[in-house]
């Protein structure tokens, strides 16, 4: 067997040879792909294509590569319709190796990423595929529309209410919430807020009031700065909370006995 030096030297010697065809077969025989993939990009279309499938045929179907070229040639990678199963080793690499190689396509990586997070979801991999539809930026649903991909973080909507709507799922969707408005002051997730209104109804029957009330507060100050028209529902949900807990609000305690029926200045905003 050549060492890489011979097979270099050997493949030099052919192109002053002016023999280029088999320059391009020795190189891809001594695995001289850099030099290969060089040689047929000045060469024509079609040479190039043949070089680039021997290259990537060469690689293992799992390698991350494979997702790459795979995007690069226009194409939703393999493993977006395979990941999750054992032989492909995780779907972590593939998943980064999509969002660090933006192609001229945008849509078509984020094609890629949700078809990749659909195949995790009908796995049963949900904390997975929530991840993929995060990084595609899928909108937040509502739980009886089940085309929806996303409503609570790490929980599948295809369950039965009680056992999706857990306190943990409900928190975990808050702090993704918090973590944009960061950024984003305006943020906020509309069909969200009737979870967190679960959540305040629930940490009153914990025996949590104050924190219940300051929940109601925030759910306005969201649900005003929807430019949509906000759910009757929800609203009518709030304020009866909100009159029931208006006095656990210490700044309203701490005003003269005559102003405590007063409303909160949020709460007069409904």
């Amino acid at each position: 067997a050549n060492t890489p030096k011979q097979a270099l030297e050997k493949f030099t010697r052919l192109l002053l040879f002016g023999r280029k065809k088999e320059a391009l077969e020795w190189a891809m025989r001594s695995r001289l792909w850099g030099h290969a993939l060089f040689l047929a990009s000045k060469m024509d279309n079609r040479t190039y294509s043949y070089v680039m499938s021997r290259f990537t045929t060469g690689l293992a179907m799992n390698d991350p590569l494979q997702t790459l070229f795979q995007l690069l040639s226009g194409r939703i990678p393999q493993a977006s319709t395979c990941c999750g199963d054992e032989r492909w080793r995780g779907w972590r690499p593939h998943l980064a190796t999509i969002l660090a190689n933006q192609t001229g396509d945008p849509e078509l990586s984020r094609r890629a990423i949700i078809t990749m997070g659909d195949t995790l979801a009908l796995k049963g991999l949900i904390d997975a595929a929530h991840v993929c539809y995060l990084m595609a930026e899928v909108p937040f649903g509502s739980f009886g529309v089940k085309t929806d991909k996303l409503v609570l973080l790490g929980s599948d909507h295809g369950l039965p209410f009680q056992k999706f709507a857990t306190n943990e799922a409900i928190q975990r969707t808050e702090m993704f919430e918090y973590c944009q408005r960061l950024g984003n002051p305006h943020y906020s997730i509309p069909a969200f807020q009737a979870f967190k209104f679960i959540y305040a109804c629930r940490l009153v029957d914990y025996g949590l009031p104050s924190q219940a009330l300051h929940y109601c507060e925030g759910i306005v100050a969201s649900v005003l700065k929807q430019p949509m028209v906000p759910s009757p529902v929800l609203l009518a949900g709030l304020i009866r909370l909100a009159e029931r807990l208006k006095l656990c609000d210490p700044q309203l305690s701490e005003r003269p006995e005559e102003e405590q029926e007063l409303e909160p200045d949020w709460l007069k905003n409904l």
